[in-house]
């Protein structure tokens, strides 16, 4: 149902020219305000102040045009630049800059226009939910310091959540979304398939080239990280991107933009070989299988697939397969023949994680508070020789050990809400025959999918790609909704107010 912002935006009667010749004269007026600052400023403190002119621009760009701003911030945090930028070049971050002009905009959207995203009202109970168990369990927790600190950390990526949301109510702006998500693949995934067959392990390509030296079964191998600190976590990022890219090479009417989505495809599953990640070899298969069962692409394409992917397969390392093999010691964890370090190291973990959750089961023992526990109940356990601070390896686990059942049942309902709301919108997709929209909430469906299914044996680190994920999960909803409203006009009329 349409607000009644949106009603009046759509009348004939709307002065859409005095409407846009005022906010204009707003950002005038900002802007000659902003430079005079910088010349006054560049008397003081000189010349480098000249750097707040670029900022001027881009601000001026993001204004007009959010999605330009939108599709930075997607990049930025899916490629980890704010990480990059921090450790490897010792630079703030841009995206946090960004982030705040967007809000800028959404408050100026929202004093002037009244414009609200359409079911907001439904979004909002799930969201305060969520949050209410989170301040439980800081409240609960041990070292409030620490479960603090998480909690903000989670609401600063739950802001990006709720900007996407805001900003992504197009069947355009979504299919922007997802393009970046690609792009970010294919900027990823080219330089760890470089760098591993080039075997240029001693340039770290400005930080977006991580890898780590890992023994087991007698050798050693280079496992890429990417611009993760983990290969498992750069896994779980590439798993969302094959079935994007995929759904484009399937789908994708434009031929050049059919070849990066192949290029997208095969660099981010070679870059999932070269993690070694044993978890993502699983979770692939996976994702793959349920793209082609639920899609069903025509044969044709298909068939070419099948090609490239044997052609991709050729280039798999012989020792990740060794590695996966080693998946068999699953089986032996029962009778205690476990043998793989990191599998011992893991058992213990989650072994702790279940002991912590008896032990507080309604609250659990607080945000971040796990690694306080842990040692004591590994001593209990008796697999784990380390001394230093762990996660659970788990997320799900470690949702059950640190926010207890209420933490556990408010993310079990919000999700399950966030995947009836894409097979909502898929439905809705269908009924008004905007195929190519299906398609990709198909796809991120099936990437999200397996992303959730990767947490089965990874802890929450680099949560801000998981609520990328929701954002657009959630704002892919609101599109469908709106396109089902308004028949075939899926366009953005309060995106027109302000360019």
């Amino acid at each position: 149902m349409k607000t009644n912002a949106s009603r009046s935006i759509n009348t004939p009667e709307t002065p859409f020219r005095i409407q846009r010749n005022w906010l204009g004269l707003f950002f005038v007026f900002l802007a000659l305000l902003l430079g005079l600052t910088i010349a006054v400023s560049v008397g003081y403190f000189g010349v480098l102040v000249l750097l707040a002119v670029p900022a001027l621009l881009i601000f001026a760009g993001i204004s007009g045009q959010p999605d330009i701003g939108l599709a930075a911030v997607i990049f930025m945090l899916v490629t980890q630049l704010t990480q990059v930028l921090r450790i490897h070049h010792s630079l703030p971050s841009p995206a946090q800059p960004l982030m705040a002009l967007l809000a800028v905009v959404i408050i100026i959207r929202l004093i002037l226009y009244g414009d609200r995203p359409l079911g907001w009202k439904r979004i909002a109970p799930m969201f305060t939910a969520l949050v209410l168990s989170w301040i439980v369990s800081v409240l609960n927790a041990k070292d409030f310091g620490l479960a603090f600190d998480d909690f903000i950390n989670i609401m600063t990526n739950v802001a990006v959540a709720v900007i996407i949301v805001y900003f992504v109510r197009s069947a355009d702006s979504f299919r922007r979304a997802i393009w970046t998500l690609i792009i970010a693949g294919i900027f990823m995934g080219t330089i760890s398939v470089f760098q591993n067959f080039t075997g240029t392990f001693d340039n770290l390509y400005w930080g977006f080239g991580g890898w780590e030296l890992d023994f087991s079964s007698g050798s050693s191998r280079h496992r890429l990280t990417g611009p993760f600190a983990n290969p498992n976590a750069y896994a779980q990022v590439l798993i969302v991107i094959v079935p994007l890219a995929l759904d484009r090479f399937w789908h994708e009417r434009n031929k050049l933009l059919r070849l990066l989505a192949a290029w997208a495809v095969g660099v981010s599953v070679l870059a999932i070989f070269f993690t070694y990640s044993r978890n993502g070899f699983l979770t692939l298969v996976i994702t793959l299988g349920l793209l082609v069962v639920i899609t069903r692409p025509n044969i044709a394409p298909l068939i070419i697939t099948a090609a490239l992917g044997l052609g991709v397969l050729q280039l798999m390392p012989a020792s990740y397969l060794d590695r996966v093999s080693s998946l068999t010691q699953i089986s032996a964890i029962s009778s205690g023949q476990v043998t793989d370090g990191s599998f011992k190291g893991r058992v213990s973990e989650n072994t702790a994680a279940w002991m912590m959750f008896r032990d507080y089961p309604l609250f659990g023992v607080g945000l971040d508070n796990y690694q306080l526990y842990y040692q004591e109940y590994s001593r209990q356990i008796g697999l784990d020789n380390r001394r230093e601070t762990r996660e659970p390896a788990s997320y799900y686990l470690e949702l059950l050990s640190e926010g207890g059942l209420v933490g556990i049942t408010a993310f079990f309902f919000f999700i399950v809400w966030v995947f009836r709301g894409l097979r909502k919108a898929r439905k809705q997709f269908h009924t008004l025959e905007m195929y190519d929209q299906a398609h990709m909430v198909t796809a991120l469906l099936v990437g999200l999918t397996g992303y959730m299914i990767f947490y089965i044996s990874k802890n929450s680190a680099y949560s801000n790609v998981y609520w990328v994920l929701i954002g657009l999960a959630l704002s892919m909803t609101q599109v469908a909704s709106s396109s089902m409203s308004n028949g075939r006009d899926h366009s953005d009329p309060a995106l027109e107010i302000i360019q």
